[in-house]
Parts: structure tokens; C-alpha cells; sequence
């Protein structure tokens, strides 16, 4: 009796649950190799996209109605406003404007020289 080791439960479970996963695994595989499985399959997700479609659609509407812009809308807006970065860049370069740091001095230039002098602080 001394001999005989305890049995550990956790390994025990292990055991169960392996086993379980490996009948699982073998069920669901029978499953999803039949035609009906991947017909089901395509059928959920052809109602989730059309689910996506009809909430897309409704939030446009109400965004219209709200006289607010779709992503969409802002879609286009940006790809415009990157197509008219891209044309400002292109003509810049074309007429050769100057870069930030040479307009840094223009700007100090721009004040007129300051010729009128206090009067002196002398008294005679």
C-alpha cells in the first residue's frame, strides 16, 4: 500500500480534456467537410454583407439628412485636397519659389530702418 503513488488529479483532467478535444476535432471536421456546412457558411456571410450594405446605406441617409459628410465624402475631399498639394508642389518648383528660410530675412527687411533718434537727456 506504501507502493502505490496517488493519482494527480490535474493530470487526470488533462487527460479528459485532451481526449475531448481529439472527439471534438474529429466531429467538427465530419461537420465541415459536408457541402451543407459550406453552403451554410456562404450564406451567413452573404447576409452579413448585405447586413453592412443596408447600415452603410442608412447611416449615409441619416448624415444627409443631418447635412453632415459621409466618409466617403471625406474621402474625396482628402484625395482632393492630396491631388491639389501635389499641383501647388509641382508649380512651386516651376517657378522656382524660395524655400521657408529665405523668406525668414525678407520678413525682418520688411520693417521700415528706424531713423527718428530720441531726443538727449542732457540738460544744458
Amino acid at each position: 500500500m506504501a507502493n502505490e503513488s496517488i493519482p494527480d488529479p490535474s493530470a487526470q483532467l488533462q487527460e479528459w480534456v485532451t481526449k475531448w478535444e481529439r472527439e471534438f476535432n474529429k466531429y467538427a471536421n465530419r461537420i465541415m467537410g459536408t457541402d451543407e456546412f459550406s453552403k451554410s457558411i456562404n450564406q451567413i456571410q452573404n447576409l452579413q454583407l448585405e447586413f453592412q450594405r443596408m447600415v452603410a446605406e442608412f447611416m449615409s441617409k441619416q448624415l444627409a439628412n443631418l447635412n453632415m459628410p459621409s466618409r466617403d465624402d471625406l474621402m474625396k475631399i482628402s484625395e482632393e485636397l492630396r491631388n491639389l498639394d501635389h499641383r501647388m508642389a509641382r508649380i512651386e518648383g516651376l517657378l522656382g519659389k524660395p524655400t521657408k528660410d529665405a523668406k525668414s530675412p525678407a520678413k525682418k527687411s520688411a520693417r521700415p530702418a528706424r531713423t527718428k533718434k530720441p531726443p538727449s537727456s542732457t540738460a544744458d
